[in-house]
């Protein structure tokens, strides 16, 4: 098995400055594989696939906000024996909190929000607590809001097998569970928090929350196949995710309806719309450059601020911004991202906006290290930069 840590990232870095996201038109000779052919790609993807064990991956890649890969290796549904590409639609996880951060940074562009109001201002529903939550506090996972638990598995998991019709009526899952800590205090990655923001936009905007997403954001970026998961649609291209029992053998996960947590983890889409997001992003198309920056400023190193950090060596740094990851690569570029993983799916974006590259990445199985992959997609991408000692 490859040593990803050791490729990717190399010694971990102490301190680090971040520049803002600007979009460039990457020079000639800035990426590594100028004509990269789609074997080679597909091949890497196959390698994924056999080392992972994931039944089917699919990835997207844009340079300059074109599309210069779309495809895929293996099998999106092993029942029917229906071929994996960068056309499968699968539920993408908690990619879906950083396509849902769009939205109320929009609205916090139009002046209808402040990062700064209390979430009871457009939740009235919420209990107080013993401090006050804002926006920004469920935007940077340090409200205190509790994430999954086993309680929530209670009565062979109903919670989350039910449909929700009512936004309202599925935060009853978690409003009313005390705080792990008083807001802004730590760092506690929190899927419940997240999915506040599907009330906040309902609130303010006055329609459906999956009407502003069409309308704002999916439409305007050209994400023709992002949807709801909602299970009695009839998706084209719809794909099926797998984990494996205890024995090891491939099988299907449990049911799950995501109505509860559509902001948090419930939006379907392919690696083509994933990518396409990002060259909306990257072009100004969905948001202002500073508010943008906004977005992927690092507020903070998550495992320094975690409520658990860990101790271990070795620990790579990792920052969050408003919803969105933070990181850089080996020679020091800034990417901005975000994981999914449900019912048996992981998935990543990943965003270069200064070197105009986007990378979007899909697989049918829930064990693997889908960061480290994407990642490695990307590098494939840009050329290695050599830093020249001036002293010599």
């Amino acid at each position: 098995m490859i040593d990803f840590k050791r490729i990717i990232f190399g010694a971990a870095v102490a301190a680090v400055v971040f520049t803002a996201p600007v979009r460039t038109n990457a020079q000639p000779g800035r990426f590594s594989h100028e004509n990269l052919n789609d074997k080679y790609v597909l091949n890497y993807l196959q390698r994924v696939a056999d080392e992972s064990g994931a039944p089917g991956v699919s990835a997207s890649v844009a340079i300059n906000g074109k599309m210069v890969f779309s495809g895929g290796v293996g099998y999106a549904d092993l029942d029917n024996k229906v071929f994996q590409n960068g056309q499968t639609v699968h539920n993408i996880g908690s990619v879906s909190k950083a396509v849902a951060v769009i939205a109320i940074m929009q609205l916090e562009e139009k002046g209808l929000l402040s990062l700064d109001d209390e979430i009871q201002k457009y939740l009235p529903y919420f209990p107080k607590k013993q401090k006050p939550i804002t926006i920004k506090h469920i935007l940077t996972h340090t409200s205190g809001i509790r994430h999954y638990a086993a309680k929530d598995n209670d009565n062979f998991g109903f919670k989350h097998m039910r449909h929700y019709d009512d936004f309202q009526e599925a935060t009853a899952i978690f409003r009313d569970d005390s705080l792990l800590f008083n807001p802004g205090a730590y760092f506690s990655y929190s899927s419940y928090a997240s999915n506040l923001m599907h009330g906040i936009v309902e609130k303010i905007s006055g329609i459906s929350f999956e009407e502003y997403m069409k309308r704002n954001i999916w439409q305007p970026a050209g994400m023709l196949a992002t949807w709801f998961d909602i299970p009695s649609r009839v998706i084209p291209n719809r794909g099926k995710g797998y984990v494996r029992d205890k024995s090891g053998l491939i099988v299907n996960p449990d049911y799950e309806d995501t109505s509860y947590k559509y902001a948090g983890g419930g939006i379907i889409a392919s690696s083509e719309d994933m990518v396409k997001l990002g060259i909306a992003l990257n072009d100004g198309i969905l948001l202002k450059p500073a508010t943008l920056a906004k977005m992927y400023t690092p507020y903070f190193e998550k495992n320094e601020k975690a409520i658990h950090p860990s101790k271990a060596s070795g620990i790579i740094p990792s920052w969050q911004g408003l919803i969105w990851f933070v990181g850089k690569d080996q020679t020091g570029r800034n990417w901005y991202g975000h994981s999914g993983t449900v019912k048996g799916t992981r998935c990543f974006i990943m965003n270069y906006p200064a070197e105009g590259l986007v990378v979007a990445i899909q697989a049918n199985i829930g064990s693997i290290k889908i960061d480290e992959y994407a990642l490695l997609l990307a590098q494939m991408y840009l050329k290695e930069e050599v830093k020249i000692d001036k002293k010599k």
